[in-house]
């Protein structure tokens, strides 16, 4: 083959990316998991991730493994509600179903950084509100609503609303993936804490609405 046209077949290879398969599964005692291993999209990682949920009374791990993207990989952050905390760590490895080192949780601060959040839960509703509200520490420097819908093995909607790292905001609060058949679609709604959250996200509507309606 000429060096022309091996250049050009490495160019597509590489322009197209490539795939790999990573182990799909979850623990609710920490990790590893052990499961069946399924193709991931182009470009994409096997992702672990560690989620800690604390409350005065408990302590509930959870350890998932599946395919993800890179902007996923080797993040921690938290988010505060008034009745505890959920922290959450990943890390990323990039050959046929590894096992990616054990995730890092970022570490608990009680230094208030000045914001206060409007706080609640819900196992019911991909929306919840009321007049709790719970001081904001360390890198949580966001207001935060986390809507999460799960469907497959298990049907349910639940909500989280509280302070938030941006990592939560951009990156963990966003996420659409399937664990095992259960699917888990996430939305993360966020606002600086100047307004309230639902305000600010109508207010952000109707700026867009206004822009296309101009230009």
């Amino acid at each position: 083959m000429k060096p022309l046209g091996l250049l050009l077949v490495l160019f597509s290879l590489t322009s197209t990316g490539f795939s790999i398969s990573c182990k799909s599964c979850w623990h609710m005692q920490g990790f590893p998991c052990h499961g069946l291993s399924f193709p991931c999209s182009s470009d994409q990682v096997c992702v672990a991730s560690y989620n800690l949920v604390t409350t005065v009374t408990s302590e509930s791990p959870k350890y998932t493994l599946s395919c993800g993207s890179r902007s996923q990989c080797n993040l921690n952050g938290s988010l505060t509600f008034n009745h505890g905390k959920v922290r959450t760590g990943t890390s990323c490895c990039d050959i046929d179903n590894c096992t990616p080192p054990s995730p890092t949780l970022p570490p608990v601060s009680s230094q208030k950084n000045g914001l206060t959040c409007p706080a609640c839960f819900s196992e019911t509703s991909d929306y919840c509100y009321t007049s709790d509200k719970v001081e904001c520490t360390g890198d949580e420097i966001k207001c935060g609503l986390m809507a999460r819908r799960l469907s497959g093995t298990v049907t349910k909607n639940d909500s989280l609303r509280g302070c938030a790292t941006r990592s939560y905001c951009e990156i963990f609060g966003n996420q659409t993936t399937t664990i095992q058949e259960l699917n888990v679609d996430s939305k993360m709604f966020c606002s600086d804490g100047a307004v309230d959250l639902h305000v600010g996200l109508l207010g952000s509507i109707f700026a867009i609405l206004l822009t296309k309606l101009l230009f």
